[in-house]
């Protein structure tokens, strides 16, 4: 006979919409806001009616929201453009879930939406894996575990310590957990992707420089990048993140050589000469192009680059995912010629512009050497009134000229772009580099982080012998800009986050955090195929992962059956010893019957088997004393082994 379905209670359904809240409440963070109305609708709707001791909607209602939620969805799809991205998929589960608590009425339908619970925190990691999302979703994975307990056994609430027996659950799999992690063979390349999203995070550097594009990353807190620096931390003047080198000038924009992008060679492997080693994890860029420290070198096989002519490292496909590769650079500039081609592309320039022009003619005039010319460029900057400011006033249409002569106030891409236009024009070969300059340095963790706030512009100019040379024009007008960073020149117009506005006990604290942040992406998140193989070398092992992990398993299976031994009830050495005794006799036709007694037994085996009458009745004697007689320790170890001596006799004596 089928049983009724048990009814939910009302603290159960409270349970059940308190789980499904925290849940998803940290989709916000990737859902359409319009979508995260409509969870919020729905979850306040049961919210109400939970509260009211309300009836639960009649199907008619449940299937009018369902048909409702399709139609929004089917609006977002096109607007989208047709495509149904992770995120609304995301949303379409959570919406589905939530019209199945309204619908809740037995402990299987609360089953499913307790198991949906757990699908739904899953969905939490497929946009992105921050540190604390992994400690929330241990705690409200615990919590739907606790409720799925007393949802099957609500007399759990008052006969088991919970929370106790989850952490000694957890505790149990814990080194399976990090056997799996740890030795599962890693592939290089993921068996299948998500539909990815629109993209929502740019490296803030363009390919290309206008007044303004760089100004306007200051007031970003976004990290760009975390570098490791083997050896002491180098001073903030030396740092300089090399991304981009721009050539070609069209009066208000500076763009890269497309021939010379094109002309790709294979960068050679990380390490071998003298410089500097640096292991640097870049966060999402959408774009194609790797930072390096000032002169990259090279570059690690596992990041699958390749270098142009300028020094820029490209790879094949854009950034999508947050990246660690290893680089050796040097502070100094590599040997090279300037071709006849490339010397013409560093001096070429717009019409217009003729005040800067003239300038510069009089500088080419007055210096032979075009380190002079440098040298005058940088004093003109120096000198009053330039003044760098993150909010200058906007430039006319002739702009090297308005900056220089008229508005003389401006931030890094104003005076790169203007030094690069006054050297080229007194004939001093010059072009602009776009990457990051600076970077604070985390004490406790022992790495940089570089946000999009340090984004900068510089110029590298070339002479004869000495090949091209980076001169920072803002070092002229702003040097605590490059020796102590951006807060030391913005003042007021630094954003409240910058760290030269927190007091020093919460700097320590982001530190801390920032250190955590840092380890958790170094171990866990970018625990690839590569730092799997070094891992295993490290261990001496030639051995693939999947033989060790076969081992590891192997042995954890045999620790998990050691509880299980020590749980065995202890052996009784009598009643053990008594068991051979009669299994002896039965194996000469004497069997004893399961109600027999032991002194009725051992007269019917002397009358069957004459041979050994009195070795029986010294065993039978000595069983009987053992278990029901009151023995010495000394006395009892006397009469087991006359026991065991007496088994041994009967056995030879029916041997004969």
């Amino acid at each position: 006979m089928k049983t009724a379905p048990r009814p939910l209670r009302h603290e159960d359904h409270g349970l059940l919409l308190g789980q499904l809240a925290l849940v998803l409440a940290p989709q916000a963070r990737t859902l359409p806001v319009a979508v995260s109305l409509l969870l919020v609708l729905l979850l306040a709707w049961r919210w109400l009616l939970w509260r009211r001791r309300a009836p639960l909607p009649s199907r008619w209602m449940l299937g009018t929201t369902a048909m409702l939620v399709l139609v929004v969805a089917c609006a977002l799809v096109w607007q989208d453009g047709g495509g149904i991205g992770r995120e609304l998929a995301v949303a379409l589960l959570g919406a589905f879930v939530i019209l199945k608590l309204l619908e809740c009425r037995a402990l299987s339908d609360a089953t499913l939406v307790t198991q949906l619970s757990f699908y739904l925190l899953l969905t939490l990691y497929l946009s992105d894996q921050p540190f604390w999302l992994a400690l929330y979703s241990l705690a409200i994975g615990a919590w739907v575990l606790r409720n799925w307990l007393l949802l099957h056994h609500p007399e759990a609430r008052s006969r088991l310590a919970i929370w106790p027996l989850l952490g000694r659950m957890a505790l149990l799999g814990l080194p399976w957990a990090l056997a799996l992690f740890v030795l599962f063979p890693r592939l290089e390349h993921p068996l299948w992707q998500l539909p990815q999203s629109a993209p929502s995070g740019t490296t803030g550097i363009s390919d290309t420089m206008r007044p303004g594009s760089v100004g306007q990353l200051i007031r970003s807190p976004e990290v760009a990048l975390r570098a490791e620096i083997a050896g002491p931390p180098l001073p903030p003047a030396a740092l300089y993140w090399r991304a981009l080198v721009l050539w070609e000038y069209d009066g208000i924009t500076w763009h890269p050589a497309r021939l010379r992008r094109q002309q790709l060679a294979p960068a050679a492997g990380a390490g071998g000469t003298a410089g500097l080693d640096i292991t640097i994890t870049l966060e999402p860029s959408r774009q194609r192009w790797l930072f390096v420290l000032d002169r990259g070198q090279a570059l690690s096989a596992g990041a699958d680059a390749a270098i142009t002519p300028d020094g820029e490292f490209m790879v094949r496909r854009a950034v999508d995912q947050r990246i660690r590769y290893r680089t050796h650079s040097t502070l100094s500039p590599p040997a090279e010629t300037l071709s006849p081609a490339t010397l013409r592309l560093a001096l070429s320039l717009p019409p217009g512009n003729p005040r800067a022009r003239a300038l510069a003619a009089q500088w080419a005039q007055r210096h032979a050497d075009p380190a002079a010319r440098v040298q005058a460029a940088l004093r003109l900057f120096a000198a009053a009134p330039f003044a760098y400011t993150p909010t200058p006033p906007p430039l006319g249409a002739e702009q090297v000229d308005s900056f220089v002569f008229d508005t003389r106030r401006g931030f890094c891409e104003h005076y790169a772009s203007s030094f690069v236009f006054l050297m080229r024009a007194a004939s001093v070969p010059a072009r602009v580099v776009t990457g990051y300059q600076g970077g604070e340095y985390n004490p406790m963790a022992g790495h940089y982080v570089v946000r999009q706030s340090d984004a900068h512009a510089w110029a590298e100019v070339w002479l004869d012998g000495r090949g091209w040379m980076r001169v920072d024009p803002t070092s002229a007008v702003a040097p605590s800009r490059i020796e102590q960073g951006l807060d030391a020149v913005v003042g007021n117009e630094a954003a409240d986050w910058r760290p030269s506005r927190q007091p020093a006990w919460l700097k320590d604290l982001r530190w801390a955090y920032e250190g955590m942040v840092y380890t958790w992406q170094r171990w866990v998140l970018q625990y690839d195929h590569a730092r799997q193989q070094r891992l295993l070398q490290a261990l001496g092992t030639s051995a693939g992962a999947g033989p060790l992990l076969a081992v590891v398993l192997g042995v954890l299976c045999l620790l998990a059956l050691v509880p299980l031994w020590r749980r065995r009830a202890p052996a009784d050495p009598v009643g053990a010893a008594y068991a051979r005794f009669c299994a002896v006799l039965a194996r000469h036709g004497c069997t004893r019957a399961p109600a027999e007694g032991p002194q009725d037994f051992a007269a019917r085996a002397s009358a069957q088997l004459p041979a050994a009458d009195q070795a029986i009745a010294a065993v039978s004697a000595a069983y009987v004393s053992l278990r029901y007689g009151d023995l010495t320790a000394d006395t009892h170890a006397q009469a087991l082994a006359s026991m065991h001596a007496g088994i041994r006799r009967v056995a030879a004596a029916l041997r004969r």
